[in-house]
Formats: structure tokens, sequence, C-alpha cells
């Protein structure tokens, strides 16, 4: 049978079933990203920008 939801797994996207996995891997990324991006620029987490016209 093929998938309900091409290119989507929902059970990774179940966040009852990875309750904190998001919110990990953000951080995980951002201190993986800071070592190289540093002094320039800084990786930002919970932070939205939005320019308004």
């Amino acid at each position: 049978m093929a998938s309900l939801f091409p290119g989507m797994d929902p059970y990774l996207e179940d966040s009852a079933l990875w309750p904190n996995v998001h919110g990990r891997l953000i951080v995980a990324i951002a201190d993986a990203l800071s070592s190289q991006i540093l002094p320039e620029y800084q990786s930002i987490i919970d932070e939205s920008v939005c320019r308004v016209r």
C-alpha cells in the first residue's frame, strides 16, 4: 500500500511519540553551526524575524 503522506513519516511527526525531539534537534543543530559561523553571526533559537511591508 502506498503511503498516505508522500515525503513524510507520520511516526516521526507524531509529537506524542517524540515529545521533545524537535526542540532538542534545533538546539543541537544551532550548537553545531555556532562554531562555524562565529564571530560574524550567531545562531538564535525561539526567535522569529519578519519583514513588514
